[in-house]
């Protein structure tokens, strides 16, 4: 950087300072002055909230129905715009062939005599197609990462592919689609897709991915496979290539997956403009059945399920899935409206019942259930007719329901009669009117399918009955270009469950752990106790009856996909059910047992050693039995930073209490852990006076000269703890800095090494086109997997300059931005530029240690960061700063990050931040 960057860039808090006072300041020009501080208090949510799709505003609790329903710009031509935008952005991603980066040229007319390749939509993606030859395509390269493109082209509707067409023809076929249109309802025309077609300027695109033999085949992908407006002969030919290439295992199941795609062809001329929640289920359901490994876990049974399900009506389908996505339990019919379904559902709830999808009021016979159904007005006049309390306004729905079900537990006094219960059950029923509830058997089918679909994301909505809404919505974002992932190859070698019954086993224990974790997050200790208890006996039997060595024999990363690492981490969650119950000589036998084996959540286990010392000395005062466990936790190499330096300052507290003075030759054999403590500074800050000692400390501080230009003179503005800090450190000649804690470093381990991260070659770190990281990331694997290049990509920055490394970053930054990823926070930085002084400052020797060390145990290693990072851009000087506001304290982890930045050559200092009275604000 040549010159002084302006005031506009100086801190990152006096930016957002500014930011926020223009805006205050535009609020109140029309007479108003400047906010008070009182408006801190009025920080209720807007009433509105920006549509993800097309920025309208709209109210905070319509905005599922409006997305849904009426989002013009997802339904209308804005989305193929959006389409071709993503298409422009993947041609540009550019990188040279040195440093393995993507490569994208412009593709080959495909010719009329070839074949496209037919491939699991699992793996479907807009990948790169190089201009070299074949010969040259198969040269060896250091890195070489092949991207899989947009998830448009593999999630996309299915789309007519009409390159040699005529501007006239096309001209036809929009005419053809607006009178289609007009004979549409308003509400149909929200709620449906539109039909797109695409010219392609290419003729095709390449798709590339590995088989489990190792071969790499390149695809041609055809964005026509995913849209329901198919010219016939265009899908008959797609259909049979489809059945050809999947082999099945049993004539049975081969009779089965035949009747599927038969269903699936017919059922697509039923509605050929579905809404973007059915084409998204459907397109689930075929990548699922299109893979061979995922489709053995089904048996015919399963098969006739989804084959029902294919044959219903359009309207059947769209309510189906509607249900699906919405938590399972019972729902009155006449509280249901889906206009763009039909106007009147009880047609279409009749296909469903009749097809055995929903229950009806007939089958409901708990009578928690139907109390739980009714609101709270029905169920006062219930609670009336049986006398039960006032029945008031102003008793709450729980303490209705419980009154209920304490009454329904007393006998009638007539035998000839039915008991009370019975009573409030029928009545209760007849105030509910018509009922249903989605079937669990079928139910189970289609939410196995969204597990396999997204085995690798985050299960907790799937699990918690949310009916897989999130994936379908991550379709919805990806298919309207607002989404992109990066770009690697899949390459799926490894199977991950037996059979069926060891997907529902996963599957059972997945449910049990988010019931588990459900309870103990809202305090329910006592159903968290029976749910531990009865999964600790289920995988007891589980490992008694059952042949674990396959998940025994999966790396690591893929291990966490099983039962038995599923159970564990219930057991590990038992431990604090039992702490809580004050149970500690059963805590202490569970961890023991935990302890015991090396298979399952071995990223736990310094946190096992470090609880089982505490309950030893602490609760149970077993102190010899404490330090063993401190010493075989010392010793145990998957304990790891900041647990195990916890260990050792226990053991070192225990050498200096008077009362342990027996034990301190044992305590003298133990492994030591050397860290040095750092810099140590004060400040002072004046306390915002009406906290009330709730939350995050508030402190106010005197504006600054960008804030005084827009508030005025003598101004307070309130600021957090670390906010208070950078004013100070800008007032020392800091003109630049950034509040980011880890999340700074991570985005420049991710930008650093970009390419590492998304190699080519590692088999099962990529196992479907929408991952954010690789599976391995969290493990000691990654390292392992990628050795030689991690360890040149660190030489390379040891050993670079200061303008190598902003090109290095500018490189990846130009071709990736926006794209998801787990390492990298895209708004961490103002811009490009200030990330490029950043790493200029830093310099390539520090910077190749920090990413090193994330490297080698990123999962250890990815929290206790310092909290700043502020530079001078005038002399290059940088300073790493914690911050600890009053009566807070470092933790393990920070206190060896602390050191081991100190050894990298870095000024790092820790900085306590204390409160004066309201006088003012003083530093020293």
């Amino acid at each position: 950087i040549k010159s002084p960057l302006t005031s506009a860039r100086r801190l990152s808090v006096a930016k957002k300072n500014s930011q926020k006072c223009s805006a205050i300041k535009q609020r109140t020009s029309n007479g108003g002055g400047v906010a008070s501080i009182a408006s801190f208090f009025r920080n209720t949510p807007p009433c509105k909230l920006a549509c993800p799709l097309c920025g309208k505003l709209v109210p905070r609790y319509k905005i599922n129905e409006h997305i849904d329903s009426q989002c013009q710009t997802f339904l209308g031509e804005d989305l193929e715009d959006a389409l071709a935008v993503s298409d422009n952005k993947q041609e540009k991603i550019t990188n040279t062939a040195s440093n393995g980066a993507v490569t994208r040229n412009d593709e080959k007319e495909k010719s009329p005599g070839e074949k496209d390749a037919d491939m699991s939509l699992y793996f479907k993606k807009n990948c790169v197609m190089r201009q070299d030859s074949s010969e040259t395509n198969l040269q060896a390269k250091l890195v070489k990462t092949v991207g899989l493109g947009s998830l448009s082209s593999k999630l996309s509707r299915r789309a007519l592919r009409l390159s040699g067409e005529s501007e006239m023809d096309h001209t036809h076929v929009s005419g053809q689609e607006e009178t289609h249109d007009a004979e549409l309802s308003s509400s149909q025309k929200e709620n449906c897709m539109k039909s797109f077609v695409f010219e392609s300027k290419s003729g095709g695109m390449k798709n590339r991915y590995k088989t489990e033999n190792g071969h790499e085949t390149d695809v041609k992908s055809d964005q026509a496979e995913a849209s329901s407006d198919v010219v016939p002969s265009s899908e008959s030919q797609i259909k049979s290539k489809t059945t050809e290439r999947k082999p099945c295992t049993t004539p049975a199941n081969e009779s089965e997956v035949l009747g599927v795609e038969k269903a699936s062809e017919g059922s697509e001329h039923q509605h050929s403009r579905q809404p973007y929640y059915l084409q998204n289920f459907r397109t689930v359901l075929e990548a699922v059945l299109e893979n061979e490994g995922d489709r053995m876990l089904f048996n015919e049974d399963d098969f006739s399920t989804i084959h029902t399900f294919q044959q219903l009506s359009a309207p059947g389908q769209m309510l189906y899935v509607r249900l699906f996505q919405r938590k399972l339990k019972w729902l009155q019919v006449s509280k249901l409206e889906y206009t763009e379904i039909s106007s009147d559902l009880r047609t279409v709830i009749q296909e469903l019942v009749a097809c055995g999808f929903l229950q009806t009021e007939s089958e409901l016979h708990d009578i928690q259930e139907v109390l739980d159904l009714l609101p709270a007005p029905e169920l006062r006049t219930l609670a009336k007719t049986f006398h039960l309390g006032r029945g008031g306004n102003g008793t709450q729905k729980q303490q209705l329901v419980e009154g209920l079900l304490q009454l329904g537990k007393q006998r009638s006094l007539f035998v000839s009669q039915n008991n009370t219960a019975a009573v409030i059950l029928k009545r209760a029923k007849q105030a509910a009117g018509s009922c249903v509830r989605l079937c669990r058997r079928s139910r189970a089918v289609f939410s196995r399918v969204l597990l396999l679909f997204s085995l690798t994301d985050t299960l907790e909505e799937e699990e918690m009955a949310a009916g897989g809404q999130g994936q379908l919505y991550t379709i919805l974002l990806v298919n309207s270009g607002r989404l992109a992932f990066p770009e690697y190859t899949v390459h799926r070698s490894a199977r991950l469950f037996e059979d069926r019954d060891d997907l529902i086993r996963y599957e059972t224990a997945m449910r049990t752990l988010q019931e588990v974790i459900a309870a103990m997050q809202t305090g329910s200790w006592e159903d968290a106790y029976v749910l531990y208890a009865t999964a600790k006996a289920t995988w007891q039997e589980i490992k008694d009856s059952c042949d674990l060595s396959h998940q025994e024999q999966l790396p690591v990363f893929l291990r966490c996909f099983t039962v038995g690492w599923t159970y564990t981490r219930i057991l590990s969650r038992g431990v604090e059910i039992l702490q809580r119950f004050r149970r500690y000589e059963d805590s202490v036998e569970d961890l023991r047992n935990l302890l015991s084996q090396l298979v399952y959540c071995v990223d736990s286990r310094g946190r096992w050693w470090d609880r089982l010392a505490l309950n030893l000395q602490q609760h149970l005062k077993q102190h010899e039995q404490a330090i063993c466990a401190i010493r075989d936790g010392l010793n145990d190499p998957l304990v790891r930073t900041g647990h195990k330096l916890s260990l050792h300052q226990r053991a070192s507290r225990m050498k200096e209490s008077a009362s342990l003075k027996k034990y301190r030759l044992l305590l003298r054999d133990l492994p030591t852990v050397h860290v040095q403590d750092v810099t140590h500074v004060t400040i002072r800050g004046q306390l915002f006076p009406h906290e009330g000692g709730m939350g995050k400390s508030v402190f106010l501080r005197a504006a600054n000269e960008d804030e005084r230009s827009t508030e005025g003179r003598g101004t307070m503005v309130m600021c957090s703890v670390e906010e208070l800090a950078l004013e100070h450190y800008r007032t020392l000649g800091f003109d630049q800095g950034i509040h980011g804690e880890g999340s700074t470093f991570s985005s420049l381990f991710g930008l650093l090494m970009w390419d590492i991260i998304f190699i080519d070659g590692v088999p099962d770190v990529f196992r479907n086109p929408y991952q954010t990281c690789p599976l391995d990331l969290h493990t000691d694997c990654f390292y392992g997997n990628r050795r030689e290049a991690i360890e040149a990509r660190a030489e390379m920055l040891r050993q670079a300059s200061a303008e190598t490394l902003q090109e290095l970053l500018a490189d990846v930054w130009n071709a990736q931005e926006g794209r998801v990823c787990a390492l990298i926070n895209w708004e961490r930085f103002s811009s490009l530029q200030q990330a490029q002084s950043l790493v200029a400052c830093l310099g390539g020797h520090f910077l190749s240690g920090v990413v090193l060390r994330m490297a080698k145990d990123y999962r250890h290693c990815r929290g206790g960061l310092p909290d700043l990072v502020v530079w001078s851009t005038y002399n290059k000087k940088f300073k790493l700063v914690e911050v600890k506001g009053p009566n807070d304290r470092l933790s393990q982890k920070q206190q060896i990050w602390l050191d081991e930045l100190r050894k990298l050559g870095a000024d790092v200092e820790v900085c306590h931040v204390t409160a004066t009275g309201a006088r003012g604000a003083r530093r020293e």
